[in-house]
């Protein structure tokens, strides 16, 4: 084969492989939407698939299961939730670590109110999803990799110890959650209070305890 032929069939690859990538983008995006509106339980394949613009046999070519779309989907969640959490503690270099990995988990479920939804099964009862184990496994690693960076944050703060930091990441992340969870339900307006306004009182807290 000649250079030129191989060159053709290189980028006939290439592209083959951004349309793939592309359809599989949208597949995700409308099954992101379909699964925080509706749940895992209750969406359907073809229901995302009409969604997407695509028949519910299409789907089957890129995802083999329900499931293993919705892993994906929570999979690029946690992707991007950690990578705000990083970035967010980066760009503040004058805020202790701790409150600006906090305050990026805060924006990142703040601003994206479908990725809040998908995470925590929030439709239908906070319930978990029926994921096998090893995918269960995989999203609960990338989850917990927030959480060191949480940790890490308390370290460098002088908030915690090695032995300590990831438990006390755990304890402020379930406030954070707990704030968003009132917002997004509408407790904190009822109770004449400012969702921001708490978080910020919060974070001045943590970074005034002593080291545990």
């Amino acid at each position: 084969m000649s250079i030129n032929a191989q060159n053709t069939v290189r980028e006939s690859g290439s592209r083959r492989g951004a349309v793939r990538e592309f359809k599989k983008g949208l597949i995700r995006d409308a099954a992101k939407r379909i699964f925080a509106e509706r749940g895992i339980d209750a969406a359907s394949m073809r229901e995302i698939a009409q969604a997407a613009g695509y028949t519910t046999g299409a789907i089957y070519t890129y995802f083999d299961t329900k499931e293993e779309l919705y892993a994906e989907v929570l999979r690029d969640s946690l992707h991007a939730l950690q990578s705000e959490v990083a970035t967010t503690v980066e760009t503040s270099p004058d805020r202790p670590a701790s409150a600006a990995a906090l305050h990026g988990l805060w924006s990142f479920y703040d601003t994206h109110p479908a990725d809040f939804e998908l995470g925590f099964y929030l439709y239908g009862g906070v319930r978990p999803a029926g994921l096998n184990k090893k995918l269960d496994e995989e999203l609960n690693t990338l989850f917990d990799q927030v959480m060191t960076l949480i940790a890490n944050g308390l370290i460098t703060d002088g908030l915690a110890t090695e032995q300590t930091a990831h438990h006390l990441a755990v304890v402020h992340a379930t406030w954070v959650f707990g704030l968003l969870l009132m917002t997004k339900t509408g407790r904190v307006k009822s109770v004449r209070d400012d969702a921001e306004a708490m978080l910020d009182s919060y974070l001045k807290m943590v970074a005034t305890h002593q080291r545990l």
